[in-house]
């Protein structure tokens, strides 16, 4: 089954999915060793454009940065070229950004680098004194 373009964008999401082929770019950002033989080794996930994946459905891949911390959401992702931009499916991409998530809550809350409280300056008092 063919995958149409989306409807904005749909020149850069053409000019991505050429790029790579119809097929999802990951090749283990998400955890996956995208390993159909069983050789253990770290190879291309297989889920192409149109594709049928169980408890998802119909695959239409999306073009996402391809530093995600860095250029995270997809407003920036618009803005972008197409050589910065990769191909995912939707469960890939979703286990790339859960496993941001969980790196960003293991870090140290609290950096102290921008800590402004000890410039604060208390409110003038009202009244006659």
């Amino acid at each position: 089954m063919t995958v149409r373009p989306p409807l904005v964008g749909a020149a850069l999401w053409s000019a991505v999915m050429k790029a790579a082929g119809d097929r999802c770019e990951c090749q283990g950002a998400c955890g996956k060793k995208h390993d159909p033989d069983r050789t253990r080794q770290q190879q291309r996930c297989q889920v192409s454009n149109g594709d049928h994946v169980s408890k998802v459905g119909l695959i239409a891949l999306i073009a996402v940065p391809r530093d995600p911390i860095n250029e995270g959401d997809f407003a920036t992702a618009a803005r972008l070229p197409a050589k910065r931009l990769a191909a995912m499916c939707r469960p890939c991409h979703d286990a790339v950004l859960r496993k941001i998530r969980s790196a960003t809550k293991k870090l140290p809350a609290g950096d102290d680098l921008f800590n402004v409280d000890e410039y604060r300056v208390a409110p003038p008092t009202t009244g006659a004194a």
